[in-house]
């Protein structure tokens, strides 16, 4: 019998941007009740961050928001006011976990910090994510992807040695952070069914993304050694031994390699691959030899490669065992046979946006799968289902509430 991984939680989601949103994207999606907790007026930060729906800076057309805040409820409140603060306080009173990302302290200032809380409800798991945590030298820093990177190691090891360091094009750090603030909020969840009590998660994005680069200095702890970033590669190179690098292909871009299932293919092999027995040259018939002919062996080599269609050429050598990858575009993403067969895309329909295909199930949980609920939420769409209908305000109390900018 299937039920739902997390339908028994109740979650208040008090974060901006990406690492909480993706946090509470794990919960929402396979059933808690997430209510996201937004500023009246302006919302959540995602809701104006890019790309936005037809290029429209609107903040219901965020698909940045949309994708983060599926499942999720929606509530505006402003905790600079006695009145916004009294009624999270009621909203924290049955939930079972908060995820903020406010600065070290700024809470606690506001009489919400998890010594408060704790008095309030015993039970509730807090979890604060911020740059670099909740103490130590830099606290009280911020920061953001491009930091995060640099500091962590991950973009000293990036890119050409010729070059400066370099940064992924993808803010993976936050989402590295979102990641890890989920596994640790369901940990802590685990941990309150044996003790009965709640705790206060303190994560640092620097830290968690540091924690995925953890060879290199780990190596250093051994060696001493710092390592570089890789040697200078124009566009691929066999270098005699094996490939690296990406290669333009006919259609669009290769990641070939002469690595097969049995460690290494042999050349005259990786030449039948690519129907071109020529390029199994004596000349090139030794690893030696072909170290002392590299540049001749690519002349030789590349332009083959660059004559096959991508897809012929990563079909071909995945089936026949060796160690190839190809470049997707996101238009390739889309129409990928993989993900189209194991219904990794989904169909939403917004009421702002229309129906719009975007990545749904993260991963396969057959006894509680996941499942699309509602759309990513407006802003402050569900004040009064769940401040009159949760938590018994009338709506005579609400229009007060909206006037004093509480919510």
């Amino acid at each position: 019998m299937t039920g739902s991984a997390f339908g028994n939680y109740h979650i208040i989601d008090l974060s901006q941007g990406v690492p909480g949103g993706f946090c509470t994207k794990y919960f929402a999606d396979y059933g808690a009740d997430v209510i996201k907790v937004e500023p009246p007026g302006i919302g959540d930060v995602a809701r104006r961050t890019g790309p936005f729906f037809q290029d429209d800076p609107h903040p219901e057309k965020s698909l940045l928001f949309f994708y983060l805040n599926c499942n999720k409820q929606s509530v505006t409140l402003n905790l600079q006011t006695s009145s916004g603060r009294e009624m999270l306080c009621r909203l924290l009173e049955k939930a079972d976990a908060m995820v903020e990302s406010y600065a070290p302290g700024h809470l606690a200032g506001l009489g919400l910090g998890y010594e408060q809380l704790k008095q309030l409800n015993p039970r509730l798991v807090v979890t604060s994510i911020t740059p670099f945590g909740q103490s130590g030298p830099y606290a009280g820093y911020q920061g953001n992807d491009l930091m995060y990177y640099a500091m962590s190691g991950l973009m000293y090891t990036s890119g050409a040695y010729h070059r400066e360091p370099l940064k992924h094009g993808h803010p993976q750090s936050l989402y590295m952070g979102g990641i890890t603030a989920a596994y640790a909020t369901a940990a802590a969840l685990y941990a309150r069914e044996a003790t009965g009590e709640g705790q206060h998660i303190d994560l640092s994005l620097a830290e968690a993304t540091a924690a995925h680069h953890y060879g290199p200095i780990a190596r250093y702890g051994y060696t001493g050694l710092i390592e570089r970033r890789a040697p200078k590669v124009e566009g691929g190179s066999f270098k005699g031994t094996g490939f690296e690098g990406i290669l333009p292909a006919a259609d669009g871009y290769i990641g070939p390699s002469t690595q097969h299932g049995r460690q290494r293919g042999t050349l005259a092999e990786f030449a039948a691959l690519i129907h071109h027995p020529e390029l199994n040259d004596p000349k090139f018939a030794t690893q030696q030899q072909r170290q002392e002919r590299a540049a001749e062996f690519d002349a030789v080599a590349l332009p083959l490669l660059q004559q096959i269609k991508k897809y012929d050429f990563f079909d071909a050598a995945m089936t026949d065992g060796w160690v190839a990858g190809v470049v997707q575009t996101q238009e390739d993403l889309a129409r990928c046979p993989t993900l189209q067969e194991r219904g990794y895309f989904t169909e939403v329909d917004h009421p702002v946006i229309g129906k719009l295909k975007f990545p749904g199930e993260i991963f396969r949980l057959p006894g509680a799968p996941w499942s699309l609920r509602r759309p990513a939420p407006l802003l402050g769409q569900h004040n009064l289902e769940v401040y009159c209908g949760d938590l018994g305000y009338t709506r005579e109390e609400l229009v007060l509430l909206r006037q004093e900018g509480a919510i």
